[in-house]
C-alpha cells in the first residue's frame, strides 16, 4: 500500500516473537472466557462543549490507569483526542489487563466517535506512538504492551480514512521492536539474542493491503555449548507467498564480518551480490 520482576508468559511472547505473515484490522474484542472485571470500564468524561483539541487534553485524567493524547489523522476529521482505561481483571486470569480506548471528535466531544474494548495484556501502559505505520498518508497510534532486556512490543491501530475510525492491525504485536521507515515503506523488527550481536530481523512490507513478512534474517552460533563455534547466517524471502531460505553462510569464529552481511540484507534491494 502506498503513501514499520515479567510474568514467564510474556518473557516466552518477547522470545518466541518472530515473522508471520498475514493480519488483516479486526474489530474489538472481548475479555477471555471465564474473566471478570475489578473495575467497570467507563470511558472518562469528556466536557460537551467544543473546544480545541489541545484544551480537551489538558482536561483530561492522567494516572496510572488513564491516558490521553492526540492523532492528527491528516484526513477529514482532522486531530481527534484518544483515551485509554486499563482495567485489571481479578483471578482466574492474572497480570491480564483490559484496555478500554475511546476516540472522541473535539468539534462534538458529547459522546466518542469510536469506542473499543480490547483484550491487551501487558506490563507496560501509557507509552504511545504516532506514525503512518501502513504509508497511506494518514497518522495511526501505536501502544506499547511489554518492554523486555532485548525487545520492545507494540499494539497498532491503523486510521481508516473512508470509515473515519480506527482499526486494529493484530500483525503489528507480533513484531519485536518495530521500526517503521517511510522512506523504503518498510517495517524492520529486531529481536537479539545475546551480547554478539545475533537474533532474528523480520522486514515487513505491504502487500496487496496486508502487512507480510518479506525477509527473515537469522544469525545465531551454530553451537551453543561451543563459544568458538562459527556464527551462521540465513536469510529467508517470500517467493510465491511462503518464506524460503534463499542465503546461508558460516563466519570463522575470529570474524565479525556476519554483523555487517546481516545489515546489507536489510536492505531488500540487496540480494548476496558482492560490493564493487
Amino acid at each position: 500500500m502506498g503513501k514499520k520482576t515479567a510474568p514467564l508468559v510474556l518473557l516466552a511472547v518477547l522470545l518466541l516473537a518472530g515473522c508471520r505473515a498475514g493480519g488483516e484490522a479486526s474489530a474489538s474484542s472481548t475479555p477471555p472466557e471465564g474473566a471478570t472485571a475489578s473495575v467497570q470500564s467507563e470511558a472518562p468524561p469528556v466536557p460537551s462543549a467544543p473546544g480545541t483539541p489541545e484544551e480537551l487534553l489538558a482536561q483530561q485524567t492522567i494516572d496510572d490507569f488513564h491516558k490521553a493524547f492526540l492523532v492528527d489523522t491528516g484526513g477529514r476529521m482532522g486531530t481527534l483526542l484518544v483515551t485509554t482505561e486499563l482495567v485489571p481483571y481479578e483471578e482466574p486470569v492474572e497480570l491480564l489487563y483490559y484496555l478500554h480506548v475511546s476516540i472522541w471528535d473535539p468539534a462534538n466531544p458529547s459522546q466518542p466517535i469510536q469506542m473499543q474494548e480490547i483484550n491487551w495484556e501487558t506490563v507496560h501502559y501509557g507509552e504511545h506512538q504516532v506514525l503512518d505505520v501502513n504509508f497511506d498518508g494518514y497518522q495511526d497510534f501505536t501502544y506499547l504492551y511489554a518492554r523486555g532486556i532485548q525487545v520492545e512490543m507494540y499494539h497498532c491501530m491503523l486510521w481508516n480514512e473512508e470509515l473515519g475510525l480506527f482499526q486494529e492491525l493484530p500483525v503489528y504485536a507480533e513484531i519485536p521492536s518495530p521500526r517503521v521507515d517511510p522512506e523504503t515503506e518498510t517495517i524492520t523488527g529486531w529481536s537479539r539474542s545475546s551480547g554478539a550481536g545475533d537474533g532474528d530481523t523480520p522486514v515487513y512490507r505491504w502487500v496487496d493491503g496486508e502487512l507480510v513478512c518479506v525477509r527473515f534474517i537469522r544469525t545465531f552460533l551454530k553451537d551453543w555449548s561451543d563459544y568458538d563455534s562459527p556464527m551462521v547466517l540465513t536469510v529467508k524471502d517470500r517467493i510465491d507467498g511462503e518464506l524460503t531460505e534463499v542465503y546461508r553462510v558460516e563466519f570463522p569464529p575470529e570474524s565479525a564480518e556476519y554483523l555487517t552481511e546481516q545489515m546489507r540484507w536489510e536492505d531488500l534491494s540487496y540480494h548476496g551480490e558482492e560490493e564493487e
